[in-house]
């Protein structure tokens, strides 16, 4: 009867814990996930299943490291949904730009990390073949579809697809340490 009390005091405190977490960082996560790329209302879907894994994991070693565990899962979701936005054009949010990442309300500090990923971004898009940095620019800043940039490159709508994914990839590679 002891072990089932002390693991039922260890799950309400499991899910105390991340109630706390959840009003302490709940606004501040969402605009970690809105500097990721994604617009608001994702980012906030995006945060809400983040706390629903933490709040279904009995794992107590995390206990110790929660609130990372939490930026972590959160970032990872995130960069799925991206990924998923990447191939395919249909589950993207039409005329999503760079410019949904910025955030008034970040700090001085956030906003000049954000500044310089994005100078960053702009010199990594250099390096890219002109077709491929062509192919991301008109997606995913001017928000063109598949079919038209393959029309303006003169390449099929699958090559565009991969330019992008390719862009993405080479990108997300680069600064990942930075995110």
């Amino acid at each position: 009867m002891a072990l089932i009390d002390s693991s039922s005091s260890a799950s309400i405190d499991h899910n105390e814990e991340v109630s706390r977490l959840y009003k302490r960082h709940h606004q501040q996560l969402v605009r970690h996930i809105v500097a990721k790329g994604l617009p608001l209302r994702e980012a906030e879907e995006v945060v809400q299943e983040a706390f629903v894994k933490l709040l279904g994991l009995d794992d107590q070693k995390v206990q110790s490291y929660i609130r990372a565990y939490l930026y972590k899962i959160a970032t990872n979701l995130a960069i799925d949904k991206l990924r998923r936005a990447a191939r395919s054009p249909e589950c993207q949010e039409p005329g999503l730009e760079l410019a949904d990442a910025a955030d008034p309300t970040d700090s001085p500090e956030q906003s000049s990390h954000n500044q310089q990923l994005l100078r960053k971004l702009s010199v990594l898009l250099e390096d890219l073949q002109p077709k491929c940095r062509q192919a991301f620019l008109l997606y995913k800043v001017n928000g063109l579809d598949y079919d038209v940039i393959a029309g303006q490159l003169g390449v099929s709508p699958s090559m565009v697809r991969k330019y992008v994914l390719q862009a993405v990839r080479y990108c997300y590679d680069k600064l990942q340490d930075q995110l």
